[in-house]
């Protein structure tokens, strides 16, 4: 959550508005018209505790606004002098502030993010139909929530209400995403920055849990390693679930950190990374502890290969695979069976 000492810096906040400027000039190039882009909104976890909240990454793109209870309007066909950028957030409540911590509240808001206008997140049922009547077009992310659909439901029946008088509903509704992804497909210096410390943090906590790991540790204490150095290092969260695995755990794809006992000889398969500022990158870690892995899966290997010699060439390797994990074997390994089988007849060919 925002802070009062945690203020968007003005190099930040001249990005953020240049994307909004950016998204406005792509509206109008279409005909003009609304966008409306809501963050995401807050889960209950159980009975009166709510999970961490984590903004939408569309809204946050253009915002840098991380408050729950907040929507982007911007209005691409407006008269000179009128308002592009508005945000609307939840007002200053200072009982609620202490039990939830500091709020910008719509006047510190648009100081801070450099908005046009902004607005109590409580009227924005009273401004949008206003701001949509007579309007070309109405952008928004079409589909993608069931709530915001029944929402613009509800503003263009508001609008069409007022049809006698001459107010007339945006003709059509276009998919906002599109636009947005376009510009996030090629990233700036302002982000390359960010992603390049949210690698340096996660290469760290590799690295510590690296040293850390021995046999007789349990996965989820692996996983203390990589969240604690985390957070030391100012991210926010991990970008994921982590995945720390040991021994036959590392072939279920998508394993949470659970109990299990690193053994000795057993490899870990740790696919961890922490999210910055909204990003991340993807980190991939096999961790090879104490005797070699393959020391008992060649004696394995050796006694298979005897009941098993008229089989492939690449019998081997599929059964070192299969030893290594306690004969599982996952559809990754059956993918790399496939591939060095090609490399063989590749070699054979030559």
């Amino acid at each position: 959550m925002n802070s009062p000492t945690e203020l968007a810096s003005p190099i930040a906040v001249d990005i953020y508005r240049a994307r909004r400027k950016r998204v406005l000039a792509a509206l109008r190039a279409q005909g003009g018209g609304i966008a409306i882009l809501p963050t995401a909104q807050e889960v209950m976890r159980n009975r009166d505790t709510d999970h961490p909240f984590r903004h939408d990454s569309y809204f946050y793109y253009l915002t840098g606004f991380n408050e729950p209870e907040a929507t982007l309007v911007l209005n691409a066909s407006g008269k000179d002098g009128e308002p592009a950028s508005i945000l609307f957030c939840r007002e200053k409540n200072a009982e609620r502030e202490t039990w939830e911590g500091f709020r910008f509240g719509p006047d510190a808001a648009r100081e801070a993010f450099g908005f046009d206008a902004a607005f109590p997140i409580g009227a924005l049922d009273e401004e949008v139909p206003r701001l949509i009547a007579d309007k070309p077009a109405l952008h928004y992310a079409l589909g993608t929530s069931a709530e915001l659909d029944a929402k613009v439901r509800g503003w263009l029946a508001t609008v069409r209400a007022q049809s006698r008088s001459g107010v007339r509903a945006p003709a059509k509704a276009e998919h906002l995403l599109p636009i947005l992804d376009e510009m996030r497909l090629v990233k700036d210096a302002h982000e390359i920055a960010i992603m390049r410390r949210a690698a340096s943090i996660s290469a760290e906590a590799h690295r510590r849990a690296m040293r850390a790991t021995r046999p007789g540790m349990r996965e989820y204490e692996i996983e203390a390693e990589l969240l604690y150095t985390f957070r030391r290092h100012g991210a926010q969260a991990p970008a994921y679930g982590s995945i720390v695995a040991a021994g036959a755990n590392a072939c279920v794809l998508h394993y949470p950190a659970g109990n299990a006992i690193a053994r000795d000889g057993d490899l870990i398969l740790i696919d961890a990374a922490c999210e910055l500022d909204g990003y991340a990158l993807r980190h991939h870690a096999h961790l090879p502890r104490q005797r070699p892995l393959h020391a008992g899966a060649a004696r394995a290997l050796r006694h298979r290969a005897r009941r098993t010699s008229r089989r492939r060439r690449d019998t081997p390797r599929r059964e070192l695979r299969r030893a290594a994990s306690g004969g599982i074997e996952s559809p990754v390994a059956r993918l790399a069976g496939h591939r060095h089988s090609r490399q063989d007849e590749i070699r054979r060919a030559r």
